[in-house]
């Protein structure tokens, strides 16, 4: 009885584990068994304790840096000299400027987004073995192309680095108030982009992601899958954004089209 009563207790056990390793791979479930949880990719070297948050934090001896850092415990990006940052074509001297593409989180997530900087690097305790390899993989994307999880050239993504308040000088109304939620819902029906009328907003406002006032990465991207937007049924995506792309949500979160 005692032998019986022991093997389904184990067997409980390896399903509740799974549960929990799995519970990261689809939005706003957690970071254990997401894209960010490198124990969980079997191309990088893991942590000796399968610690999740160990690649990027760790409570005592952090990493000194100049930058305003989580506990920072992972290697400095090596290729943030050559990023060049984002220019508007239109319109004409827009008044919107870039400082340093990178400031704030944006530097962080370039610490392995680079494809330079080792992705499974990460501080020394408990004499960890540290892993060595750069971000080089690849995916297919809706249309079939092939896209990189990697970024070399800051001028062909959406621009990063500079704040609210210049865009909103430069475009009006064509940006929306920052004390504005997230789009999370399908957007349908009328595009009612100034008020909003009959749209949800996420928990999270536009002015709650932003670095001081100035839009990063993390300004669209909950890289801890958490509180961003699930996909609409019949679609798997997860790209730790904070409103679905089903109906361009995340673009009309900003953007009054």
């Amino acid at each position: 009885m005692f032998k019986k009563l022991a093997v389904a207790l184990a067997v409980a056990a390896l399903a509740s584990s799974a549960t929990v390793v799995l519970a990261g791979s689809g939005a706003a479930t957690g970071i254990n068994g997401s894209m960010h949880d490198i124990n969980s990719l079997s191309s990088y070297t893991p942590d000796k304790f399968q610690r999740t948050c160990v690649f990027c934090h760790t409570p005592h001896n952090a990493q000194k840096t100049d930058l305003n850092v989580p506990l920072w415990n992972h290697a400095n990006a090596a290729s943030v000299t050559m990023a060049t940052p984002y220019t508007w074509i239109a319109p004409t001297n827009s008044g919107i400027n870039i400082g340093d593409p990178l400031i704030g989180p944006s530097r962080l997530c370039m610490a392995c987004h680079d494809g330079v900087t080792a992705v499974d690097s990460h501080g020394t305790a408990g004499s960890d073995v540290q892993g060595t390899k750069a971000m080089a993989s690849s995916y297919v994307d809706g249309l079939n192309n092939t896209a990189n999880r990697f970024i070399t050239d800051l001028t062909v993504t959406h621009p990063i680095g500079f704040t609210w308040t210049d865009a909103v000088a430069a475009r009006g109304t064509e940006i929306v108030d920052k004390t504005l939620g997230f789009i999370t819902n399908d957007v349908t029906g009328n595009f009612d982009s100034v008020n909003r009328t009959g749209m949800t907003y996420s928990t999270k406002t536009i002015k709650d992601t932003l670095y001081g006032d100035y839009m990063t990465c993390a300004t669209c991207h909950d890289v801890h899958n958490t509180v961003n937007a699930k996909p609409s049924a019949g679609n798997s995506y997860n790209y730790f954004l904070y409103a679905k792309e089903e109906g361009s949500a995340i673009c009309l979160s900003c953007h009054v089209k």
